[in-house]
């Protein structure tokens, strides 16, 4: 299978990922007790951009399972990248590509942009790190702006409570209870040009927080 991007020859479909998905991935949910809603709201096929909150190192997987129906490519911090086991768990089976945090990645967000444009769908975690439990980061514009240049459908997703493991400084705090939420996709009406970005990420953000049970917007 020809590799997704120029830079990551290892980002393609491989039947290694639904391995994976059906038996990792199916663990990993089963022991959070994940419930999906929304899952219909996901395009089959074509050119997609997930957009998440990030409570947990156990996000991206728990997203993949939740998506169930498409391979989901994610971002990972560019340290993971630098451990040998856990580098080949999510090059080959996360379908990850590196991003170097604390600064705009520009070679990631071209990254995200080109695995978009070869028709797949791409998650991407606006906060940019994990948010603590019960609270949101503010989205960093990098989101922004790979929302604005894609143009494609946006669909965003809320997880709630898996910070209970793997959270934010703590390893577990009781049994977890899952729920990820998918909203209907939407597109953002603004000109793709740099200070558009923040305002871009920052309506991100407000779609997936339009998610949780109970927002008076929702």
């Amino acid at each position: 299978m020809k590799p997704l991007t120029k830079k990551y020859p290892w980002v393609r479909k491989t039947s290694i990922y639904w391995f994976w998905l059906n038996t990792v991935g199916r663990f990993i949910a089963s022991f959070c007790h994940l419930k999906v809603y929304g899952r219909e709201n996901i395009p089959k096929e074509g050119k997609v951009l997930l957009v998440a909150n990030h409570k947990s190192y156990l996000d991206p997987p728990l997203v993949a399972y939740a998506v169930k129906k498409r391979p989901v490519f994610f971002m990972a911090k560019s340290e993971l990248f630098e451990m040998p086991f856990l580098s080949s768990l999510i090059k080959h089976w996360g379908n990850a590509f590196p991003v170097k945090r604390g600064r705009a990645d520009l070679t990631a967000l071209k990254t995200a942009l080109e695995i978009i444009n070869n028709g797949e769908l791409v998650c991407i975690f606006p906060e940019g790190q994990r948010a603590p439990a019960n609270s949101f980061v503010r989205a960093k514009w990098g989101a922004g702006m790979v929302a604005l240049k894609a143009k494609v459908p946006i669909v965003p997703c809320l997880i709630e409570g898996s910070e209970k493991i793997i959270g934010k400084g703590k390893i577990i705090s009781g049994w977890p209870k899952v729920t990820i939420r998918f909203g209907k996709p939407f597109y953002i009406d603004l000109e793709d040009k740099k200070e558009n970005y923040q305002k871009a990420a920052d309506v991100l953000m407000e779609r997936i927080q339009e998610l949780k049970v109970g927002n008076k917007s929702s």
